[in-house]
């Protein structure tokens, strides 16, 4: 793996880290590891941190991990990232309102972010990033080892190859 440098976190990725029933916990928490073992940057915009929030109070009904989050953010845990104007117009030029619900002007706020930082990778599970061109966090992680299937036990009578 290249030396990743600097990642921009979306709020899925928050969300996952926040929810031990996640689907993508484990993962999340995999790649956050290797992220800081390698010592990234990760990014969290302030819109990502701002959906998050509300999507894990609202949607999820989780008012403990909304807290949490609010608290690593105060804590200073995140580094936090403020948009400015042209980025966010940038997204503005990404966001199709009539494309796919789940394809949001914060996911466009993150792909404008990511290219104007010249972002390593996203810390996402959407797939719509890689299709704007960029690489998930995801992707960075060491392949897994591959298992060797043992050779099966020479039946009775018959010689070992």
């Amino acid at each position: 793996m290249s030396k990743v440098r600097l990642v921009i976190a979306d709020a899925d990725a928050l969300i996952a880290l926040s929810s031990k029933v996640d689907a993508n916990h484990e993962k999340a928490k995999d790649i956050l590891q290797t992220l800081t073992t390698t010592q990234a940057n990760v990014l969290f915009p302030i819109t990502a941190i701002c959906e998050a929030v509300a999507a894990i109070r609202r949607k999820f009904n989780n008012p403990e991990a909304a807290r949490h989050v609010v608290e690593q953010v105060q804590s200073e845990n995140f580094l936090v990232q403020t948009i400015e104007k042209n980025p966010f117009f940038h997204a503005l030029t990404l966001f199709n309102p009539h494309g796919s619900k789940r394809n949001t002007i914060f996911d466009a706020v993150v792909a404008a972010l990511a290219k104007e930082l010249h972002a390593d990778a996203i810390f996402s599970f959407d797939e719509w990033y890689e299709k704007q061109g960029f690489t998930l966090a995801s992707n960075l992680l060491p392949a897994e080892p591959q298992q060797e299937e043992p050779e099966p036990e020479p039946e009775e009578g018959q010689q070992a190859a």
